[in-house]
Parts: C-alpha cells; structure tokens; sequence
C-alpha cells in the first residue's frame, strides 16, 4: 500500500512502512511519557540497537480506504502524564510526519491507551482508552 498524492508537480507515493517507521521512531523519542505495546496492552520493551526492532510494528497501523488514510497507535502511559495531553503530542507528532511529507493530514488518528505504568517495579494497570482525533 503506498499513500499517492497527486498535484501539479507530479505524483507523491509514500510506502505505508516508511510513514509507519517514522511514526515508531517519533513515538520512541517520547520514552518519558510513554511506551510503545501490543494490542493486548503488552508494552514493548526498548532495546538499545541502532534498528528498529520488527516488534514495533505492532504497535503502529496505517490503513488507507477511499484515499483517507487511517492510523492506530497502541501506548501505554507512564505514570505522572496527563493522557489527554499525551493524545494532542502524538497527534501533532503524527500530522507533522505527514506534513513532512507534503501529505494530507490522515482523516482518523486513533491513540489506544491500553494500559497506564503503575510505580518504580513495572507493574501495568490494564485500561481501554480510545482517543480519536479526526481531519476532515
């Protein structure tokens, strides 16, 4: 799947794993506010390797249906962060990636909170939070 935007200079097509790619290493930079997790809430640890391990992709989904495109992040929350305000962060960090990339901003922009970090020894308390932010 490729996202295509078309104007006057030409076409634009942007591989779905490239803007997926970009999303995961943005979403990494913000360690202090979050973690990255599966759909089940599994948080998915950082290793400290130079390439991005294949286990973060699960936790970033870009779809694109009647040229809107869609993405899905799975988080989970570090203890002491106002989650709404973590919501607008990614949602900005999102929409610049693809402002960026001279792209429409993507239609949905979903952020689930699957779980928020509980104290120092890592234990996660499971939520089902679903912030949705649309652009149309």
């Amino acid at each position: 799947m490729s996202v295509i935007v078309r104007n006057s200079y030409g076409a634009i097509a942007v591989n779905k794993g490239v803007i997926e790619r970009m999303i995961i290493e943005d979403m990494l930079s913000m360690d202090s506010v979050l973690m990255l997790s599966d759909k089940r809430g599994k948080p998915i640890k950082e290793k400290p390797t130079p390439i991005i391990d294949p286990d973060y992709y699960d936790s970033v989904e870009v779809s694109e249906k009647k040229d809107q495109v869609k993405v899905k992040i799975y988080i989970v929350v570090k203890n002491g962060n106002n989650i709404s305000e973590t919501a607008d962060k990614i949602f900005e960090t999102v929409e610049k990636d693809f402002d960026m990339l001279r792209l429409r901003k993507p239609a949905v922009i979903n952020v689930k909170i699957r779980g928020v970090s509980g104290d120092m020894n890592g234990v996660i308390v499971k939520r089902n939070i679903d912030i949705v932010r649309n652009n149309n």
